[in-house]
């Protein structure tokens, strides 16, 4: 450890600080000097994706240090180490511990927060994690549903992996409730809806006694017919002869009451 490897983390933490966004990218180191990374208009701050060992071990040098225990190194080298490794729990404990002295300003660390959850998201795994541990998770679905209106988090994307949960989970009505709500978030229109009803038909050609997939292929009729301009009786008629290929049970009576009502 030296002075010109103090100055090094000094500079990327104020980097750090002032940045809006972080990514890792390969950065070519020019001559003799080592690029460790780079700052684009101010927001944008490029971290040297070949220079993240020695900087990690570096923190964990003056952090293990008696030399560098003052509240504003460790602010300083937690802070850094923290966008290498989010997982490091000395560095949480260490920034917790600063929040409820009032060593750091909440507003600042809050600003800090969302870039780290932007550069490492980690919400939609715990989400995914505690909807398999509970069947229904209102809560789960609930605050998947918060991430999706205030992160950037893609439409589409975010049906693939709701697709993918769902074949797993058949019988977990939240998952196509909140299905419903990324459909809503998207342009309702034919072609949407077709591939949902399809999606639904192959499902249930499998699972036909299953109570969520009906729910769900009754939630996307009434979306045709509230917001799609189509020939309603075609599509409700066309229902009523699906429902002749599968086997007739509680729910598909149920279902096909509702289409007939709809007529």
């Amino acid at each position: 450890m030296s002075v010109t490897d103090w100055s090094l983390l000094s500079l990327l933490s104020s980097s750090i600080e002032q940045c809006k966004s972080i990514e890792f990218m390969p950065l070519t180191s020019i001559d003799e000097h080592t690029v460790y990374c780079h700052y684009e208009e101010n927001i944008y701050l490029c971290l040297n994706l070949y220079e993240i060992k020695p900087i990690v071990n570096l923190c964990y040098s003056f952090i293990f240090s008696k030399d560098y225990q003052d509240n504003s190194q460790l602010n300083i080298l937690t802070r850094v180490l923290l966008c290498y490794v989010t997982e490091c729990l000395t560095s949480w404990n260490i920034r917790r511990r600063f929040v409820l002295s009032n060593v750091i300003n909440i507003q600042d660390e809050l600003q800090f927060l969302e870039v780290l959850l932007h550069l490492k998201p980690k919400k939609l795994e715990i989400c995914n994690r505690t909807a398999k541990l509970h069947f229904i998770n209102y809560a789960s679905w609930l605050y998947r549903r918060w991430i999706i209106q205030y992160l950037n988090i893609n439409i589409d994307e975010e049906l693939d992996r709701n697709r993918l949960w769902l074949e797993k989970n058949i019988s977990d009505s939240s998952g196509f409730s909140y299905r419903t709500f990324l459909l809503s978030k998207k342009n309702v229109n034919e072609n949407l809806i077709e591939q949902e009803l399809k999606i639904n038909e192959n499902m249930l050609k499998f699972y036909f006694d299953r109570e969520s997939l009906w729910i769900y292929r009754q939630t996307l009729i009434f979306l045709a017919l509230k917001f799609i301009s189509i020939d309603q009786k075609q599509l409700l008629m066309k229902e009523l002869d699906l429902m002749k290929i599968f086997e007739k049970n509680f729910f598909s009576n149920i279902y096909s009451r509702c289409i007939i009502n709809k007529m």
